[in-house]
């Protein structure tokens, strides 16, 4: 059973394996200034479930267009579940994970959704993944809250274009401030097994043991292990995940330049240099924006 994926920038893939069409997030419409990805959302036409890791608008912005447009599924968190309805969507159009259930593609296609980690948007971060970031550890609930609210801060600093799109997207219910809960998702198929980890971030005891044949990791902010910030760099983490991984083939993603100049992308040099003397030179894969590649198997 051929796996053919393709990347729409940011973490949003689309996955066609048998004869369903998936969809890993849905954020195909960018915010404005950041260069396009190819495919948008109103001209997707055939999809049968959206897996959305979790609520913030570059995850979840067009999956209610999307799941209007095709009839797909939208699996996500609660959080999502609440944005779906918010904008009308059926019940039996949506599926609440917390993490733990499997969701039963058809043709012997499984997704495991597994309970993950957001990165830490409250810790000191850099967007080169070299560089190593220490500290920020112990660091309470309500301080987290109140260092993640402080983000908005920024937003009159942002262009009156970008301003309107982040009222569109949060006073419309397309999107939240809040993840909700970060999902992983393990997808299984006859061919092979993908990892789709749109945030970086994971329980050790969840991953441990996973083995996926390619596993899409993300590459963006402060990692978050096991609850708190990840001490070493973004390069660091990755590595850890891949051997944890079983060395699978990886992919990065959340690379991309997200909000420009405010978050530029990140620079991957040095992690995809230590992933390609870890993993092999052929078992780093980098993907352009809209090229189907065919994956499993």
């Amino acid at each position: 059973m051929v796996l053919t994926l393709e990347w729409f920038g940011c973490a949003t893939f689309r996955v066609r394996v048998g004869s369903s069409t998936l969809f890993f997030d849905t954020y195909l419409d960018k915010a404005p200034g950041v260069p396009p990805a190819g495919l948008a959302a109103a001209d997707v036409d055939e999809a049968d479930f959206l897996f959305i890791s979790h609520a913030h608008f570059d995850h979840v912005l067009g999956a209610d267009t999307i799941a209007a447009r095709t009839g797909a599924t939208v699996v996500g968190n609660y959080e999502v579940a609440h944005l779906m309805a918010a904008n009308g969507m059926p019940d039996t159009q949506v599926l609440a994970l917390s993490g733990g259930e499997t969701v039963d593609c058809g043709g012997g296609v499984t997704v495991t959704a597994l309970p993950a980690q957001h990165s830490c948007l409250f810790a000191a971060s850099t967007p080169d993944t070299a560089a190593e970031c220490l500290g920020d550890l112990g660091v309470s609930a309500q301080q987290r809250r109140d260092r993640i609210a402080a983000i908005f801060d920024h937003l009159p600093a942002l262009s009156e274009e970008l301003q309107r799109f982040f009222a569109d997207a949060h006073d419309h219910h397309h999107a939240s401030a809040r993840d909700g809960g970060q999902l992983a998702y393990l997808l299984k198929s006859p061919g092979g097994s993908l990892l789709v980890s749109a945030s970086s971030g994971y329980w050790t005891g969840i991953f441990t043991g996973l083995r996926p044949d390619v596993a899409i990791l993300a590459a963006a902010g402060r990692p978050n292990l096991d609850g708190e910030p990840f001490q070493g760099s973004l390069s660091d983490f990755l590595v850890q995940q891949a051997e944890l991984l079983g060395r699978p083939r990886v992919i990065l993603c959340h690379h991309d330049p997200l909000l420009p100049p405010l978050m530029p992308a990140v620079d991957v040099t040095d992690a995809e240099r230590r992933l390609r003397d870890l993993l092999g030179p052929d078992r780093y894969l980098q993907l352009a924006y809209a090229e189907p590649v065919e994956l499993i198997p």
